[in-house]
C-alpha cells in the first residue's frame, strides 16, 4: 500500500510540472529617461545581440514590451523579457562585444555609459515556466501576439503547490477571448516581504479584445473562485509588444 501511494504521489508532481514548458524568464524592468531614445539602442543594438544568441541557441526567445499610460511618474515603463531552457542560459554569451566585436575599449566604454544614461533597472527578476497553453504548441516557446497582460500573485509557499495544479486545471481548455496563457513562478525572491511569487500572463490579439474582456462583468465561475481564494492579486497590468526575437528557421 506504501509503495501504491508513492508511486501516485510521484504521478501526479510529474502531472503537475509537466503543465509547463521549462522555459526560464527573465523579467527586467526599465525606466527610460526622457530624451535619451533607449528605443533606438534596443532596436539597433540588443536586438541585434538577441537575435545571435537566439540563432546560436543560447536563448529561446527575446521580447521588449511597452506599458501603455506610462508616465513619467511611473515606476517603470518597459519590460525586456530574456527566455532561455537553462537559467545559466539568461546571461550567457551576451555582451557589446559579442555584437560589435571591432569595438575598441573607448567604443565599449562609450556605447556603456549611454546605455546605462538611457534607462534605470528598476527589477529584475527570474521566474520558471509552470503552465503553458497556447493553441497548437508543443511545448516551444511560443510567439507572442501584439498584447499581454500581467497578473502579479501573492500566494506563498503553503498553497504553492494547490494553486499550480488549479491554475493549471483552470486555464487547460479555452481560453475564450485569449490566444494563449501561462503561469510563472518567481525564483530570485521568496518570503513575506515579497511583492508577488507568482505571475500568470494572458496574451490577446489585438488591444481591442483585451478592453472588451476587461468591460465585461459576469458572475465567478467556481473554479476561478476556488483559485482566488489562494492567491492575493497585487495588480494587473496591460502591455504592447515593440520588439520580438525568434531564433531564424
Amino acid at each position: 500500500m506504501r509503495k501504491l501511494f508513492l508511486l501516485l504521489t510521484l504521478f501526479a508532481v510529474g502531472s503537475l510540472s509537466a503543465q509547463g514548458n521549462g522555459d526560464y524568464v527573465n523579467m527586467t524592468f526599465v525606466k527610460t529617461t526622457p530624451g535619451e531614445d533607449y528605443g533606438t539602442i534596443l532596436n539597433e543594438k540588443w536586438k541585434e545581440l538577441a537575435q545571435m544568441r537566439a540563432d546560436e541557441g543560447t536563448i529561446t526567445g527575446w521580447d521588449v514590451w511597452w506599458r501603455p499610460g506610462s508616465t513619467d511618474k511611473s515606476d517603470w515603463n518597459m519590460l525586456i523579457v530574456t527566455i532561455a531552457q537553462s537559467p545559466d542560459s539568461l546571461n550567457a554569451n551576451a555582451g557589446v562585444l559579442k555584437m560589435r566585436p571591432d569595438y575598441s575599449e573607448m567604443d565599449v566604454e562609450i556605447f556603456q555609459e549611454k546605455n546605462i544614461k538611457a534607462r534605470t533597472i528598476v527589477w529584475d527578476n527570474v521566474l520558471v515556466n509552470k503552465g503553458l497553453n497556447f493553441a497548437g504548441n508543443q511545448g516551444e516557446t511560443p510567439t507572442a501576439p501584439q498584447v499581454a497582460v500581467i497578473n502579479m500573485m501573492k500566494v506563498g509557499y503553503a498553497n504553492a503547490y494547490d494553486y499550480e495544479k488549479a491554475e493549471n486545471s483552470l486555464n487547460s481548455a479555452d481560453l475564450g477571448s485569449r490566444v494563449g496563457w501561462a503561469l510563472l513562478k518567481r525564483l530570485d525572491n521568496a518570503g513575506e516581504d515579497v511583492y508577488y511569487d507568482y505571475m500568470t500572463v494572458d496574451f490577446y490579439e489585438d488591444w481591442k479584445s483585451m478592453m472588451q474582456t476587461r468591460e465585461a462583468t459576469g458572475k465567478i465561475p467556481r473554479e476561478l473562485q476556488a483559485v482566488s481564494n489562494m492567491r492575493t492579486h497585487q495588480q494587473s497590468i496591460p502591455l504592447w509588444l515593440a520588439i520580438q526575437v525568434r531564433p531564424k528557421e
